[in-house]
C-alpha cells in the first residue's frame, strides 16, 4: 500500500471524527422527543461547524477519495462513488437548509419539523462515515489482492 493513500485514509477518518463528535453535540442538542427548544445559538455554530468540516472533507474525498476509489474499485462497483457524491450533497444541503432556517424565523417559530431534518442530518451522517471506513476503506489499505480474493 502506498504511503500516500495511508496518509489519505487517516486524515479522512480523523475528519470523520470530529464529524462524529460534532454530531453527537447536535444529537444532544436536538433531542427527538424533548418539548423544549433547543439553544438556538449553540445549534447554529455547530452547523456553521459542521458545515465547514464537510465542505472541506467532500473537497478532499472528490480531489483524492474518488480517483483513489475509480482505479481500485471494479468497474461494477463504480456506482458506490456516485453514491458517495450524492450523499455528500444531501448531507451538506441538510445542514445548509437547518442553518438558512435557523436565520431566518425568529426563536419563538415552532422548531418540531426542524427537530426531524436535525434527526436525518445526524442519521445520515454516521451512515456516510460508516460506509466509507467499513466498506472503501478496507478496499483502499489492503490492495488490489483484496479485489481478486473477496470478489464470489
Amino acid at each position: 500500500m502506498p504511503e500516500p493513500m495511508k496518509k489519505l485514509v487517516k486524515l479522512l477518518v480523523e475528519e470523520h471524527r470530529r464529524l462524529l463528535v460534532l454530531t453527537g453535540e447536535l444529537e444532544a442538542i436536538l433531542p427527538r422527543k424533548s418539548a423544549r427548544p433547543p439553544d438556538r445559538t449553540r445549534l447554529k455554530q455547530l452547523l456553521e461547524q459542521f458545515i465547514e468540516l464537510l465542505t472541506a472533507h467532500g473537497r478532499l474525498e472528490v480531489t483524492e477519495l474518488f480517483p483513489a476509489l475509480e482505479k481500485r474499485l471494479p468497474q461494477a462497483d463504480h456506482w458506490q462513488i456516485k453514491m458517495l457524491e450524492i450523499q455528500d450533497e444531501a448531507i451538506l444541503s441538510e445542514a445548509r437548509h437547518l442553518h438558512e432556517w435557523l436565520l431566518e424565523h425568529p426563536s419563538t417559530a415552532p422548531f418540531e419539523q426542524r427537530r426531524e431534518d436535525g434527526a436525518r442530518l445526524i442519521r445520515w451522517s454516521k451512515e456516510h462515515v460508516g460506509f466509507e471506513e467499513e466498506r472503501l476503506f478496507p478496499r483502499l489499505l489492503e490492495g488490489r489482492e483484496w479485489k481478486i480474493e473477496n470478489r464470489k
